[in-house]
């Protein structure tokens, strides 16, 4: 996958890459405007010539239901909207089976580009745009909209002034958000976030005020070397504002408020910049029926579990400091999980030893994925490298198929003996027996290790091989069965003889190994598929984001 872009950077685009499309639909693709979480934006031209961009949505994304649907539902939120808010959708429609939008091509770099490269904005032209951007926020907010991740690289300074665009995360104002857990960018999220509240319209002014902070001082407000430092700058420190101007200090204070009931509406402000009144006098019913009631529940992300009943909105930060103990923080978009009462989360580990995202081939086996060619051609396990993904197939011919990361290396045991390993599988094929997971501590000469698995059937166990032997550490447990098209995050810790098993966040096992494996000279990490030795099944599972860590 390329490496993340800023969404309609600047022009000219980035050159087509071998796998692009060269059409959609009756438009011609010119370059690659940018490529996010959702999908990649291209630049192309219709069928009079006029530009145009293009968003659509990744592969292995489009194969899940509920990805598809959302990102069709970002269509949907730009119609709701006037047509000075963001770029106006002239179309959507599905490429090979993925889901595409096309609207009208804003030529320009984003604050966050035109604020790397050309300092902070100042003057009257600072003015303009914290005027502009607050007129499409309220706007947005009028029409029931929640952005959930205004910042500076969804701020496009265009020939006619500023535009607000991605509306990827976007939801109506009166839906409950679930399953999808938190989303956003770290360091412009609002606290009461943190806490597990869901995001009103008092979160995109929150987002309002970091970014103009941003703005005019090239800064952020809430700074840290770390995303969770930053966090925890949001919910506990005041906001550095120093460099930001004196008339609009006062209005980026008010904004940038800890309690959500405190902020002012975006109208409001918008009335105070503009001389119609007093920031601190601004109330904010247009967003009232916005926020959560106390009574309402908070979602966890990835299992969608209940998580805060009854928490008044204003204890976000004590819900941060007892919940927040995991992040994971993909192209830019945080996902956060917070665990509930008696649950473990995954520790953050320590140093980051090796990563993959398998966008270029590296040290794995070097294969391109093909179980359907003949001979020697065939393979089993390796890249698919338009997919962005390293794909594993188990079936009668390779029972127990096993892929070693190249770090850490066979010859550093050292380093592999107590580590934090993460992926991202989808289960592409499988039913009945089966599973998949990770390896730690793995010696493919002898062959001995550690094996995490998820079975096709939800039950998660810890294995231990030695000798030709494999024995279950502890009893197996029922966790959620993997469903095909479906992602599922994976992570395990080897730390001395305890055995950890994280299934989307949450913990499936933990268990003290009685008769650990000794030290041996091999120390690997990695992926594998696996089926009974007896009968016909197979279970053919893609990979994505690799992590290994020191453990903690």
């Amino acid at each position: 996958m390329r490496p993340p872009r800023v969404t309609n950077r600047v022009v000219p685009p980035h050159p087509l890459d071998p796998g692009d499309p060269e059409r959609i639909g009756d438009h011609r693709l010119v370059g690659v405007l940018g490529e996010g979480g959702q999908g990649t934006v291209y630049l192309a031209r219709d069928a009079s010539g006029a530009q145009v961009a293009i968003k659509v949505l990744h592969a292995r994304a489009a194969m899940d239901a509920t990805s598809r649907r959302r990102f069709l539902r970002e269509a949907e939120t730009a119609r709701r909207l006037a047509p000075f808010c963001t770029a106006r959708v002239l179309d959507a429609g599905s490429h090979h089976g993925r889901p595409y939008i096309v609207t009208e091509y804003i030529p320009g770099p984003s604050l966050a580009t035109a604020v790397a490269e050309d300092g902070p904005r100042t003057g009257s032209g600072l003015h303009r745009l914290a005027v502009a951007t607050l007129t499409s926020l309220a706007a947005i907010h009028r029409a029931g909209i929640v952005h959930r991740d205004f910042k500076p690289g969804n701020v496009i300074l265009g020939p006619e002034g500023p535009v607000v665009i991605d509306f990827g995360i976007a939801t109506a104002a009166d839906h409950t958000v679930s399953g999808g857990g938190m989303a956003g960018t770290p360091a412009f999220i609002a606290p009461e976030q943190l806490a597990g509240q869901r995001p009103g319209p008092a979160s995109d002014v929150f987002s309002w005020a970091v970014t103009i902070a941003y703005a005019a001082t090239g800064r952020l407000p809430f700074a840290g070397p770390t995303v969770p430092a930053i966090l925890m700058a949001i919910s506990a420190r005041e906001p550095d504002l120093s460099g930001v101007p004196a008339d609009l200090r006062p209005l980026l204070e008010a904004g940038l408020a800890k309690d959500p009931a405190a902020r002012p509406a975006a109208s409001g402000l918008l009335r105070a910049l503009t001389g119609g009144g007093d920031a601190a006098a601004v109330t904010r019913p247009a967003d009232s029926a916005a926020v959560p009631r106390p009574d309402e529940q908070a979602q966890t992300v990835g299992s969608g579990a209940a998580i805060a009943e009854g928490r008044p909105r204003r204890r976000w930060a004590v819900g941060l400091a007892a919940g927040v103990t995991a992040l994971l923080v993909a192209g830019g978009v945080l996902l956060l999980y917070v665990p509930r009462d008696g649950d473990e989360a995954v520790p953050p580990g320590g140093s980051l030893l090796y990563g993959d995202d398998f966008g270029e081939r590296g040290n794995w086996d070097g294969y391109t994925f093909d179980p359907g060619a003949t001979g020697d051609r065939r393979t089993t396990r390796g890249y698919e490298i338009e997919r962005g993904v390293f794909t594993v197939r188990a079936d009668r011919s390779g029972p127990v198929n096993t892929a070693l990361s190249p770090v850490p290396a066979k010859t550093d045991a050292a380093a592999g003996r107590d580590v934090l390993v993460g992926v991202t599988a989808e289960l592409r094929e499988g039913a009945g027996q089966g599973g998949f997971g990770l390896v730690c501590r793995w010696d493919e000469d002898a062959p001995s290790g550690y094996a995490f698995l998820l079975g096709l059937d939800g039950t998660a166990r810890v294995v231990r091989q030695s000798g030709g032997t494999r024995l279950d550490v502890v009893p197996p447990v029922k966790a959620a069965p993997p469903r095909a098209g479906r992602a599922v995050r994976l992570q395990a810790a080897c730390r001395g003889s305890r055995l950890t098993f994280w299934v989307d966040g949450t913990r499936a096992l933990d268990a003290e190994d009685a008769q650990p494996l000794p030290p041996g000279p091999h120390h690997q990490a990695g992926i594998l598929a696996r089926v009974p030795e007896a009968g016909s099944s197979a279970v053919t599972v893609s990979f994505d984001d690799f992590s290994v860590r020191k453990a903690n």
